[in-house]
């Protein structure tokens, strides 16, 4: 059966990209997704009623404690197959994993995004950086004032396969590739900087992950963002009970 991709298929698809594996050892095919526990509340508010619309089935999220991740293990057949077939290999896919051809080559742009979307809610970031030299104003040397969205992968099929969606939606942004020493991997990394390609980002792309968005939500509200912060602190930040300045000593 011919598969025709949705938005919704699409965000899945990067969302396995960047927390899934996809097991068949001989006695199991199955899948596995499973995030930081910070990333809970995404999982069970987000992720799963995702999961659950699309193949119709019911999912209890689970804490992995092995490997301290919070997500849910699957076995039904259709699911197997459908991310099989879309091209994810079974196994480990951390320098392989690409993006499916049907996200790929569509002309529709939200497909495209959507599929951003789900990569950079388990395997994106967004920092904020201050200036360390130059002629700067206090406020932009002591706080993280300047966003960056960092998407990071080993495969550099999935890091140049990325940039060419960013480029189909005008998303500027720049790419950096990296050896790990001792490793014996390549990282690749897609930069994306500034106030206007960050707005431009959350408009077309967006994000479901509370944990990246309350970052977001406090450099929106104070003008900077405290590094380093778990999601219980901006949270707290955010009800105003914390003040993100006294992160950074005494207040002023």
């Amino acid at each position: 059966m011919k598969i025709k991709m949705t938005s919704e298929q699409a965000e899945i698809c990067g969302v396995h990209a960047g927390d899934g594996y996809l097991r068949n050892d001989g006695k199991r095919r199955e899948l596995d997704i499973s995030g930081n526990m910070e990333e809970k509340p995404y999982y069970d508010h987000h992720v799963i009623p995702l999961f659950q619309k699309i193949f119709n089935i019911k999912i209890q999220g689970k804490f992995f404690p092995s490997r301290n991740t919070y997500g849910f293990v699957l076995r039904d057949r259709k699911i197997i197959e459908f991310f099989h077939r879309l091209g994810f290999p079974f196994g480990k896919k951390t320098t392989t994993v690409e993006v499916p051809k049907l996200i790929l080559n569509t002309d529709d742009k939200i497909v495209k995004s959507r599929f951003l979307r789900g990569f950079f809610d388990t395997d994106g970031s967004l920092t904020f950086d201050r200036r360390h030299k130059g002629k700067y104003v206090e406020f932009k040397r002591k706080y993280h004032y300047y966003p960056r969205i960092i998407l990071s992968t080993v495969s550099e099929k999935l890091h140049r396969q990325c940039s060419l969606l960013l480029k189909n939606l005008s998303i500027h942004h720049t790419t950096q590739t990296r050896d790990l020493k001792g490793i014996g991997n390549t990282r690749y990394r897609i930069w994306v900087f500034g106030n206007t390609q960050l707005q431009k980002w959350l408009k077309v792309v967006g994000s479901k992950n509370i944990s990246k968005l309350t970052r977001y939500y406090i450099w929106d509200k104070f003008g900077f963002c405290p590094p380093n912060t778990t999601l219980e602190e901006r949270t707290m930040i955010l009800n105003n009970q914390l003040n993100p300045k006294s992160l950074y000593g005494p207040v002023r």
